[in-house]
């Protein structure tokens, strides 16, 4: 009897201590799980050095708009066609850094959303007063000089020289499987003419590597496809997709749009690429030699050279229908300076010149995409039309993937990593947001009414393909950098997730530091 007491009290106690030590453990998962949803709000809280810079940010606006009043008067007030120009750009920067902060989308993502939605639920298009579609026009003028010249910047020449093959195969067969799957798509699905087809291939071929080479970067920091150097690959070879683009883009949009004799069109369109060749080498060389490495003054002087050559032969190049030759000429140029200025001391990608740029990019950014986002019109579209759309897009994207997946394969890359390459092919952004008004400006004056709206449909196609791309690139690149390049690291998918939330892309070891060193102490274990 004292036995089965005995064990009857047994069993009760370790009933009792696995309850409790259930219970235990579950209120410890939960108090951990606030404490971690906790921990990334506090994160994504801005730092007090962020606070001010905004504020800084936010008086230097103010002041310019109180000025302009003076220059322009009713123009710039609340309700003017510049003002809601200017309150949209305004709003896409806000809401792109906090979807940012929030999430791992990139910020053009949120921007360009912003502006479609201004488009079609705003009170009027600004674009129809004139001054306002002017400034549009010019900016987008502005945008190349900035954007083509950022990237040859930071190009690592050595590593393309020692891996020539797997660079250039990489930058320009994926470029044209999209290009003219894009073409075939566009008339067999949309009944483009084959030449708006190749208009459209030409711009959606074009990768976007300002979106994603930070995610990499940040995966390279932590070990993660080191083996191959996959950041060096992805960044040199989308630099060189984007060089591809701007000339064969040039030489076709230029063909299709100027009135000439085919035998002119023929000439310069082989000549166009060689003449930029020729212009960027002379003006990088003119950077480097002009003025004197040791002036005081040389960062500034070189970086006005620079975008002084790049704004002229970018309206030269337009004004005489020399497509394609100012964007070689403007990335060529870049490239070569960098290169010289590296041998006099110069680090590539860590130069006061291209600090100058990186921070004039982050000031025209925002009015690239909101503005871009403008041009999306869902008036113009029915839902057989989008359905048609995003198929032809979706399927053009897929066989661009195949082919990167495939090249990475030809060039000894892992599978993993191969599949990680063709997945950082995704986004299409900056080159499309260029351009998304091309077609239209481009058009001839007595064109028909059906190449009138394919130019017009020309532009919901590219802001919904930046849209779906540069989301899906985002989002797929940080969730499967850590798992299909974790060969080369220790770090878990959760770690790099919890890093790569606290930072802007753009800056984002600098900005993690400061968030560390803004961050309580008892929170430091987390971050």
């Amino acid at each position: 009897m004292n036995d089965i007491n005995r064990t009857d009290q047994n069993d009760n106690i370790r009933q009792n201590k696995a309850t409790t030590f259930e219970i235990g453990f579950k209120t410890q998962d939960k108090q951990k799980g606030r404490e971690s949803i906790l921990i990334k709000l506090l994160s994504a809280i801005p730092s007090l050095v962020e606070t001010k810079q905004y504020i800084g940010v936010l008086i230097c606006g103010l002041t310019l708009w109180g000025t302009s009043w003076f220059l322009f008067k009713d123009a710039v007030l609340p309700g003017s066609y510049i003002f809601n120009m200017s309150g949209v750009v305004i709003a896409g920067y806000c809401f792109g850094h906090a979807l940012e902060r929030f999430t791992t989308i990139n910020p053009v993502v949120g921007m360009t959303f912003m502006g479609a939605l201004y488009r079609n639920l705003g009170p009027t298009n600004f674009l129809e007063n004139s001054t306002a579609n002017s400034i549009d026009f010019h900016l987008r003028r502005i945008y190349p000089v900035i954007i083509l010249t950022k990237g040859p910047l930071s190009w690592n020449w050595e590593y393309i020289k020692n891996n020539p093959v797997k660079v250039f195969s990489l930058a320009t067969l994926p470029w044209i499987i999209e290009c003219l799957s894009t073409a075939f798509l566009a008339h067999i699905l949309l009944n483009y003419q084959w030449k708006w087809g190749l208009h459209l291939g030409a711009i959606l071929s074009s990768v976007s590597p300002a979106l994603i080479v930070p995610t990499v970067v940040a995966l390279k920091e932590r070990g993660l496809g080191t083996k191959h150097e996959i950041a060096l690959l992805v960044g040199n070879a989308g630099g060189l997709d984007t060089a591809f683009t701007e000339g064969i883009f040039g030489v076709t949009n230029s063909a299709i749009f100027y009135e000439a004799s085919l035998t002119y069109k023929i000439i310069k369109g082989l000549l166009a690429i060689f003449v930029g060749i020729c212009l960027g080498i002379a003006w990088g060389v003119l950077c480097d030699v002009i003025p004197d490495h040791n002036d005081l003054y040389a960062p500034t002087v070189r970086s006005l050279l620079i975008f002084g050559g790049g704004m002229l032969v970018t309206y030269a190049g337009g004004y005489l229908g020399w497509g394609g030759t100012s964007g070689v000429a403007i990335m060529v140029c870049a490239g070569v300076a960098a290169t010289r200025w590296s041998r006099r001391g110069w680090p590539i990608n860590d130069n006061p010149v291209s600090e100058v740029y990186k921070l004039l990019w982050r000031i025209f950014e925002p009015m690239l995409f909101t503005l871009s986002g403008y041009f999306l019109d869902v008036s113009q579209l029915n839902t057989k039309e989008f359905c048609l759309i995003i198929g032809c897009i979706i399927s053009a994207l897929f066989l661009r993937m195949l082919t990167a997946f495939l090249v990475g394969l030809a060039n000894n890359l892992s599978i993993k990593e191969s599949v990680f390459v063709s997945v950082t092919w995704i986004p299409k952004a900056i080159v499309e947001a260029v351009l998304v008004r091309v077609a239209a400006d481009s058009i001839l004056s007595d064109a028909s009414e059906e190449d009138k709206r394919t130019a017009a449909q020309h532009a919901n196609i590219i802001v919904i393909a930046i849209l779906i791309t540069s989301t899906a690139g985002s989002v797929l690149t940080t969730a499967l950098g850590p798992i299909l390049l974790s060969q080369d690291s220790r770090i878990s998918p959760g770690d790099f997730y919890r890093a790569q939330t606290l930072s802007p892309a753009s800056s984002f070891h600098d900005s993690s530091q400061i968030r560390r060193n803004n961050a309580p102490s008892t929170l430091s274990i987390y971050l």
